[in-house]
């Protein structure tokens, strides 16, 4: 049987013995990122630098508009234009995008990405297709001249019989000048059909 000065005894090295360890733990609170506390605040990592430009607005784009009826291009073998025998490929522009960054002197660089497929007709024996995609930053206002116009030759392999192969441009040179309003016209350019 424990007399009542033991129990009290107790109590008080109880006590004792908890603030000793709460103390050793707030001795550790204090000591920066190398402490115990520091580690498990910072998941043990260094302190991650997050870069401005990470919360800055988007930088607004030109909208981009495919230019009417040149989503399709069909090149048929020569005297057999319009005959289903005498085709031997087809592609269309199926989707498109693009996203501008700022430029140092207050300009815009835009890149675009267009894609779609070439399907190969009973003419085809294989080999490569050059697609001529044209691509112009227009200004806006009616009969206004691009301010640049480019023809980029998209290459596709395609052999004899296959199925239709998917194509993908991405070009990033498209500058667009500081305060301009433009617009962005693409499609394929019936001139340089091959």
């Amino acid at each position: 049987m424990i007399t009542a000065f033991q129990a009290l005894a107790n109590v008080k090295l109880k006590t004792c013995l908890s603030a000793g360890v709460c103390a050793a733990v707030l001795a550790g609170c204090g000591g920066g990122a190398d402490s115990v506390a520091g580690k498990i605040i910072s998941g043990g990592q260094e302190p991650i630098e997050v870069s401005p430009a990470t919360f800055a607005p988007p930088v607004p784009c030109p909208p981009m508009e495919l230019k009417s009826n040149t989503f399709l291009i069909r090149n048929y073998v020569r005297g057999k234009q319009d005959e289903s025998e005498g085709l031997l490929y087809q592609a269309t522009v199926e989707d498109w995008a693009n996203s501008c960054t700022q430029e140092a002197g207050g300009g815009r660089r835009m890149k675009i990405g267009l894609s779609g497929d070439v399907t190969p007709g009973p003419a085809w024996t294989g080999g490569e297709v050059k697609l001529p995609l044209r691509v112009a930053v227009v200004p806006g206002g009616s009969g206004a001249e691009p301010l640049s116009s480019e023809v980029l030759t998209v290459p596709v392999t395609l052999n004899q019989g296959a199925p239709a192969e998917k194509w993908t441009l991405i070009e990033d040179k498209f500058t667009i000048p500081q305060g301009a309003s433009v617009k962005v016209v693409f499609g394929f350019d019936e001139g340089r059909r091959r």
